[in-house]
């Protein structure tokens, strides 16, 4: 079952914080709303002369944007890798 949690700044930085206190793994997809999504894409862009690469990573995490409109705005859903 998929658990939504609360991400207190949906930004480059508040995924990058979210990432390290909850320790998500390298090789995990963070999935986000899609206007959320376009937000961290836009700021991505902006902070660079160049056009983003991707898909989109942060510390070897995949971040994607929900096309289920599954998950709320403000929150986000960890997919575990389950590879091995």
């Amino acid at each position: 079952m998929s658990t939504f949690n609360f991400l207190h700044e949906i930004s480059i930085a508040g995924i990058r914080d979210y990432l390290i206190t909850h320790r998500v793994d390298q090789g995990d997809t963070i999935v986000l709303n899609a206007s959320d999504y376009m937000h961290v894409l836009q700021e991505a862009k902006n902070a660079s002369d160049e056009v983003p690469d991707l898909p989109l990573k942060l510390f070897g995490v995949l971040i994607i944007s929900d096309n289920t409109d599954s998950v709320p705005t403000g929150k986000v859903q960890i997919v575990k890798n389950e590879t091995i």
